[in-house]
């Protein structure tokens, strides 16, 4: 009797053991996150944010590495990080010791944080000074750029834009001047725009006539006679990277006026600007950065004509605007009212600056003066993008 005891001990025993291992095993796919936390596409900080959710029991259906766990969200399967409640920081931010502090000592750089604390905006984050805010919607300070560009007074006009994240940095950027050849680049855009989707072809031939003949700048006034030909595609070179005026002026006549005009107006620009030799047209700093945006897209994306006109771009044989990145420009100048350049840099962040000017232009001031500016907003970009 008593073994049978014990026997029955034993099984009842073996059998709640068995059922508490499942449980235990059903329970491992349990885990209760005390924080707010969001959930990605992919194991990723920088992927894609799937949801955010309050602190909750999760379903664990599979784990990776650095704790990833893949859970179930009434928006599907999505990735959270167990190891606490970390995010991804996307841009420089300044650290702050408290909640709507207007100065700041420290920055961070683009990193996954530990967030101790959120309200609204704001997050306070473990580093390495110890807990600081920070806030999501920071704006880098640009007193040391007004600063810079006041010397220069109202001749001058400077529009920037970081590229990934679309901050924009403006000054006197709404005054309107005399286009000079800057609008040749808007108008290439336009024909290679008409290209891409097979309207023209670049390989047409066209003959410069005494109607295209105009002095200025470029390389076909002193090397061709009236009568040579010339192909779309080595017009459009010899606009951008010579900013040669009888060879816009030959495209001008071939392709029309009014095409281009409409483009400017479906792209969201100012087709009251548009001049009829392009060449004099009105531009201001926000509109030739608005064009720069416009073309580092097509000359970003997979079209088949990007990588020429960057090409030419970047072969810009009269560059006002320089960097230690590569950089892909249209300048301009009419003596005595107008000395531009509009252009894209290939940093690690990208970005357009445009600087427009009414001054004469071509003495080594100038050529100073635009050199300071241009490493200014370098400066400014490579410390907060």
């Amino acid at each position: 009797m008593k073994f049978t005891n014990k026997l029955v001990f034993i099984l009842c025993f073996i059998g709640i053991l068995s059922f508490s291992m499942v449980l235990g095993h059903e329970g491992n796919r349990q885990r209760s996150i005390d924080w707010s936390f969001f959930t990605y596409e992919s194991p990723d900080f920088r992927s894609e944010i799937t949801g955010r959710f309050n602190p909750q029991v999760v379903t664990i259906l599979e784990t990776s590495e650095n704790g990833w766990a893949l859970i179930n969200t009434y928006r599907g399967p999505s990735w959270v990080n167990l190891n606490g409640n970390l995010r991804f920081i996307p841009n420089a931010t300044a650290l702050y010791e408290d909640i709507g502090d207007e100065s700041f000592t420290y920055s961070i750089t683009p990193q996954v944080v530990r967030v101790l604390d959120e309200q609204e905006n704001w997050l306070l984050i473990y580093t390495w000074l110890g807990p600081k805010w920070i806030n999501l919607n920071f704006v880098p300070p640009t007193e040391h750029l007004d600063n810079l560009l006041r010397q220069f007074g109202n001749d001058l006009s400077v529009h920037f834009e970081n590229l990934e994240t679309g901050f924009i940095y403006r000054y006197n950027a709404d005054r309107t001047y005399f286009s000079a050849s800057v609008t040749k680049a808007s108008f290439a855009l336009y024909l290679y725009m008409l290209a891409e989707n097979g309207e023209i072809s670049l390989n047409e031939v066209h003959t410069f006539t005494e109607q295209d003949f105009m002095e200025g700048s470029g390389i076909i006034i002193d090397n061709h006679n009236v009568g040579a030909t010339f192909t779309t595609r080595e017009l459009l070179r010899l606009n951008l990277s010579e900013s040669d005026n009888i060879a816009t002026n030959i495209l001008r006549r071939v392709y029309g006026i009014g095409g281009y005009r409409q483009f400017i107006s479906d792209i969201g620009g100012t087709p009251a600007f548009v001049g009829n030799t392009i060449m004099n047209s009105r531009l201001t700093a926000d509109e030739a950065g608005f064009f720069a945006r416009e073309i580092f897209n097509f000359i970003t994306s997979d079209a088949r004509y990007s990588d020429e006109f960057k090409t030419h771009l970047l072969n810009n044989q009269f560059p006002f605007i320089v960097s230690d990145y590569p950089v892909a420009s249209k300048t301009g100048w009419t003596r005595p009212i107008a000395w531009h350049d509009m252009a894209i840099v290939f940093a690690s962040s990208p970005y357009t600056l445009t600087i427009l000017s009414s001054r004469d232009g071509w003495t080594p001031q100038d050529y100073r003066d635009f050199e300071e500016i241009s490493k200014a907003f370098q400066a400014f970009n490579n410390k907060w993008f």
